[in-house]
């Protein structure tokens, strides 16, 4: 039905095909280059790839780099190819793929040394052929706190990811509906938390940022 993708650093370990390599979560002069603690994936396998059918949606391992609503760079940006791979950048993996992950090497959510709740370093995926309003869509995790309210319009302090517990955070504030899915993420197993009326009035907004590439 979705993909849920976790960001995670990513240093550039191992080559080991045009599309698959090896990286670090952390930066690995901490550890030494420990060999063992690289991360092993096929940067290949992503969203895309099941769109065009060259995969399952079940063995997507890794969201796609893309573009975001306001031209921001979204997704993972270590690669995907050699020679073009960046040596250092970001990771979303799936999170069926990363449960699997030995506990050893699992990256930790949020990233080593970067603040916030988990869900700000979040993003879901709904497959595009389900029959759902979400169909297709992208949104990426906040934290939000609403601050006025008309029925299922919200007006809402919205944090860049990452920022929630800086001292000198600086939240944008905006109007939404937290009924419309081209907005937010709502409906069935919604990964939005806050909600007007008897709901939560601080926690985890997925804001829409863009539909799977055709």
């Amino acid at each position: 039905m979705r993909c849920v993708f976790l960001g995670s650093s990513a240093f550039l370990g191992r080559i080991e095909g045009e599309t698959r390599c090896a990286f670090w979560a952390e930066e690995p002069s901490t550890h030494g280059f420990d060999a063992t603690k690289l991360i092993s994936l096929d940067l290949a396998m992503t969203p895309n790839a099941a769109l065009e059918g060259r995969i399952s949606w079940d063995a997507v391992q890794v969201d796609d780099c893309h573009v975001a609503i306001g031209g921001n760079l979204g997704g993972s940006t270590l690669g995907p190819r050699w020679p073009e791979l960046h040596l250092y950048g970001a990771v979303y993996l799936e999170e069926q793929f990363r449960a699997k992950l030995p506990e050893a090497v699992r990256p930790s959510c949020p990233p080593s040394g970067i603040g916030g709740h988990a869900y700000e370093h979040t993003s879901v995926l709904y497959w595009p052929h389900i029959d759902d309003p979400r169909a297709g869509k992208r949104y990426a995790g906040h934290h939000a706190e609403i601050i006025d309210e008309r029925g299922t319009v919200v007006r809402v302090r919205v944090y860049p990811p990452g920022t929630s517990d800086a001292p000198h955070a600086q939240p944008q504030t905006m109007w939404l509906d937290l009924a419309a899915p081209d907005q937010c993420d709502v409906g069935p197993r919604s990964l939005t938390q806050i909600a007007p009326a008897d709901g939560p009035k601080t926690g985890a907004l997925f804001l829409f940022t863009g539909a799977l590439d055709a």
